[in-house]
């Protein structure tokens, strides 16, 4: 009963949770968009080719802006094995893409002893577990300060065709707002310091509550009508239709199966699908009719 406690308190009793950064869930915010970027709605013609109302771009991180579980959680939990000398056979044991896939979906301590044992983790306890589980928390944080995540196609480039149409760009998330930043800042800096975050503990609810988005349109005044959102998964896409938003999913490595029949459009990659300012300025709900 005592390692059950522990392990629900540390957020091993659910895999999401136990992938889930949270040494750093208590740091200050940092400072809202620079004044110079508009954050009025307005039609936008010429650049864009048609007469597009668009009041601002808001991305997901996790699994929009970085491949998060694919390039970074499983990245960092094999980096754990190795330095724990777990071993598959006497041999070091990885995590290959698929076995992770199979780690997110589980709950529970007995779920995901049997996908370790299916792994084929040696000598595989709980207590083990939760060393490695801890490590690879804090490798992945320094991984993510270190800005050795890579950026997913398009991103950049859409970034900085909002910037130059002073479209203000917002990043809501669920992660701490130390890890966001971070990951802001790898697009570059001439990019990062338009970029408002909103993160961590700035509302209670944690999507798919509006809450996140709801705080971006109140302190951006912008309308929800007129907004985009980028997310990855369904807490996401859910989150953004609760507040009135237009939503693009562009899937990740572990959501490309899912089915997003409410979402506005669905594509792999922003850059594949070339889903550059024009295309996005189509999906605000204000733009419904219009673009037929």
């Amino acid at each position: 009963m005592f390692l059950r406690a522990f392990l629900v308190a540390a957020g091993l009793a659910c895999a999401v949770d136990a992938f889930a950064p949270s040494a750093l869930s208590g740091l200050k915010l940092s400072p809202s968009l620079p004044s110079s970027v508009s954050s009025r709605p307005v039609l936008r013609t010429g650049a864009l080719g048609l007469d597009a109302k668009l009041s601002a771009i808001i991305f997901a991180c996790d699994g929009v802006l970085v491949d998060t579980e694919r390039d970074g959680h499983r990245v960092a939990l094999n980096k754990a094995l190795k330095e724990g000398g777990v071993k598959k056979d006497g041999k070091e044991l990885q995590c290959s893409e698929e076995e992770y896939g199979k780690l997110l979906k589980v709950r529970g301590e007995a779920s995901l002893m049997d996908v370790w044992q299916e792994m084929g983790w040696d000598d595989m306890t709980m207590e083990k577990a939760v060393g490695i589980y801890e490590r690879k928390n804090e490798i992945f944080v320094d991984m993510v300060t270190a800005g050795s995540l890579p950026i997913r196609p398009g991103v950049s480039e859409l970034l900085d065709e909002a910037i130059e149409a002073s479209i203000p760009v917002a990043v809501c998330s669920a992660n701490t707002q130390r890890n966001v930043q971070s990951i802001v800042e790898a697009l570059g800096s001439e990019r990062s310091k338009h970029v408002q975050v909103f993160a961590g503990n700035r509302v209670n609810a944690r999507k798919p509550s509006p809450d996140i988005f709801n705080l971006a349109k109140g302190t951006m005044s912008i309308s929800a009508e007129d907004c985009v959102v980028i997310e990855s998964d369904h807490n996401g896409l859910a989150a953004a239709k609760a507040a009135g938003m237009a939503c693009l999913i562009t899937t990740s490595t572990y959501t490309a199966g899912d089915d997003f029949k409410e979402a506005d459009m669905v594509v792999d990659d922003l850059k594949k699908a070339e889903m550059d300012l024009e295309a996005i300025s189509k999906l605000p709900l204000s733009m419904a009719g219009l673009n037929a």
